[in-house]
């Protein structure tokens, strides 16, 4: 919603990222609360949640703090471009790795624990910086920069679609390690969680591509044909690079953590990393949604394959182990690229009726 909608205001655009920034952090702290009370900890993956308030007040942070930088990613790339948003999401790679790398000795003993650590530092430290580096660039009165519900006014129903479907999008991605704990243990969730950070590089260029496409789809819906084709082209071949540098140095990427995530997590990240390919399929069906503006069936779609996801991972995990698990999930991928797959080709074939509704614009995208 936010990429719509700032590139049109004259002014209140800091006002109303903070404000939306609060309320995503307050419905993740619900969310996460809710689900730390009623769920099972063996589901959540991590003991004590409920009880423990330690534990229970990081699980809430990771989850809230997730909601807040997603925000902002789209928020910084609307209206300053994607450097800030690249820095912020290179920030926070940055940091899991690096916690995973110095905590890989306890990853086995203490597992979800330190995922979900790693997880909310990771997400604050690149919050704070991104912001510290707003302050600094772009200095305005603490009164411009106080949340206030009135900037929301009108916009209620449209962001809560729109977080709606930021929450479906990243759901698998930070549940996946959960479910490997539950299903295998603490020291094959470890080796999964390694794996899956890596392959999170991967998958961060079709997020950002797509990002970046709705970005310019809301603002001229005239040139989204054209910038859909070259996108989609890009992020195929960067995909394909990928997979080959991960093929040939997979292992010893994954060397870092220890010998032992080389030689468990290298077949799983293989798997995982073909999975891009499909998740490039469903990100450009995302963007086309966002600027169509379907976004609530979008969300009940995506919501739906996110849950196919971790299901194709259960079923894999409990009869073949990680690799399982990474094959597992990458079937369900391979069937959401199917499902979306069709209207990403229309629209690359131009044969899609592209609207603009902030702008009032139309583009046929009959052409080519």
């Amino acid at each position: 919603m936010l990429v719509s909608r700032l590139p049109t205001m004259r002014s209140g655009r800091a006002e109303l990222v903070a404000t939306a920034t609060v309320v995503s952090g307050l419905v993740g702290t619900i969310v996460a609360l809710v689900g730390a009370f009623t769920l099972p900890s063996d589901f959540l993956g991590l003991p004590g949640i409920g009880r423990d308030v330690g534990i229970t007040v990081l699980f809430v942070v990771a989850v809230a703090t997730q909601g807040m930088g997603y925000l902002l990613d789209y928020a910084l790339l609307s209206a300053i471009g994607g450097g800030m948003q690249l820095g912020r999401n290179t920030i926070q790679a940055i940091v899991k790795l690096v916690l995973l790398v110095v905590l890989a000795l306890t990853l086995a003993r203490f597992g979800s624990l330190v995922i979900v650590a790693s997880w909310a530092v990771a997400n604050v430290v690149s919050i704070a910086a991104v912001i510290g580096l707003l302050m600094r660039q772009f200095p305005q009165p603490l009164r411009h920069v106080m949340p206030r519900l009135s900037a929301l006014r009108g916009i209620h129903f449209a962001a809560a679609k729109h977080h709606m479907l930021n929450i479906a999008l990243f759901t698998p991605f930070f549940a996946m390690p959960i479910l490997a704990n539950v299903i295998l243990g603490s020291e094959q969730a470890a080796y999964l969680y390694a794996t899956w950070q890596v392959a999170g590089f991967l998958f961060y260029v079709p997020i950002a591509l797509a990002t970046a496409l709705f970005a310019s789809g809301a603002r001229d819906a005239s040139t989204f044909v054209m910038e859909f084709r070259f996108t989609l082209r890009y992020a195929l071949l960067i995909c394909a690079a990928a997979n080959v540098g991960v093929l040939l140095l997979g292992g010893w990427v994954l060397r870092i953590f220890g010998p032992d995530y080389a030689a468990n997590g290298r077949i799983a990240l293989i798997f995982m990393c073909l999975g891009g390919f499909g998740l490039i399929i469903k990100d450009h069906h995302v963007a086309i949604a966002r600027v169509t503006e379907t976004v609530g069936r979008e969300a009940i779609l995506v919501g739906a394959l996110g849950l196919g996801e971790l299901v194709g991972a259960a079923i894999g995990a409990w009869r073949g182990g990680l690799n399982g698990l990474g094959l597992g999930w990458l079937a369900a991928v391979a069937l959401e690229a199917l499902v979306c797959g069709p209207l990403v080709w229309r629209a690359y074939r131009g044969r899609l009726v592209i609207t603009s509704g902030e702008r009032g614009t139309a583009a046929e995208a009959g052409q080519g």
